[in-house]
């Protein structure tokens, strides 16, 4: 007797994707294809530090928003399908892709409509860039940190401020130190600036800006620590820096 194959994660996610949505079990594998994104490589950056345990934290954080994400791609593929032509459909499939998308969410304890999976990258970026901060050479590290930041200060400043599953501190950053490298030098200025960032109370407006002018310091130098060009990729963070800074990225 032949021992049917165990299934991947991903072939059982297109499976119960196909009996939700009735799209083609083709379409739903691809859509379930692994990929590494950014938590995917800084993950693996850490576990090349020895910080396991933050790697296996945000691998496991990484892998439940991409199932909810999944989930909420494929009810847009059948919107995009079905949208002008049975649009009962739609809504029922799309309906109970959202639901499928705050279960996952909700059964590894992150809220359904939340920063927190975000914030939880945070932190891992944070940790990265206090390693980055301890090594001679730490730009493959601080790279992989900086990619998980977005080019988009405000929302930076909701995620840096927001908390994660379980109580985290950036209270470590007071007591970071390390060789007197250009590269370490920035990678523990770009750690401290998310402590400050993080450490802004939820107000109003002016905290909220407070907090994405402190953001986008943290990327610059995470940038020079991850040896580029300050905010290379980031126009956003450059037009708040001109708009919002002056100009100034503040020396300390």
């Amino acid at each position: 007797m032949t021992m049917p194959k165990k299934q991947t994660r991903a072939t059982q996610l297109a499976r119960q994707i196909q009996a939700v949505t009735g799209l083609p079990y083709t379409t739903c594998l691809k859509m379930c294809e692994p990929t590494e994104d950014s938590w995917g490589r800084l993950a693996r950056a850490l576990q090349a530090e020895g910080l396991t345990e933050t790697a296996d934290c945000l691998l496991a954080a990484d892998a439940v928003t991409t199932e909810a994400g999944t989930w909420l791609d494929a009810g847009n593929e059948v919107e995009q399908l079905f949208d002008g032509t049975d649009h009962a459909r739609v809504k029922r499939t799309y309906a109970a892709c959202e639901e499928a998308a705050g279960a996952a969410l909700s059964r590894a304890g992150f809220e359904t409509y939340s920063d927190t999976p975000d914030a939880e990258a945070y932190h891992a970026a944070f940790l990265a860039l206090s390693k980055a901060g301890a090594l001679l050479d730490g730009r493959a590290l601080a790279r992989a940190a900086l990619d998980i930041f977005v080019d988009d200060p405000m929302w930076c400043s909701d995620v840096i401020r927001t908390r994660g599953r379980a109580p985290f501190s950036y209270d470590t950053a007071v007591g970071l130190t390390g060789p007197e490298t250009s590269v370490a030098v920035a990678a523990r200025r770009a750690a401290c600036a998310m402590a400050r960032a993080a450490a802004v109370r939820f107000s109003g407006d002016e905290e909220w800006y407070e907090a994405a002018g402190i953001m986008v310091e943290a990327i610059w130098h995470a940038s020079e620590a991850a040896g580029l060009p300050p905010l290379e990729g980031y126009p956003n963070c450059r037009d708040h820096l001109e708009h919002f800074m002056d100009g100034v990225i503040p020396n300390r």
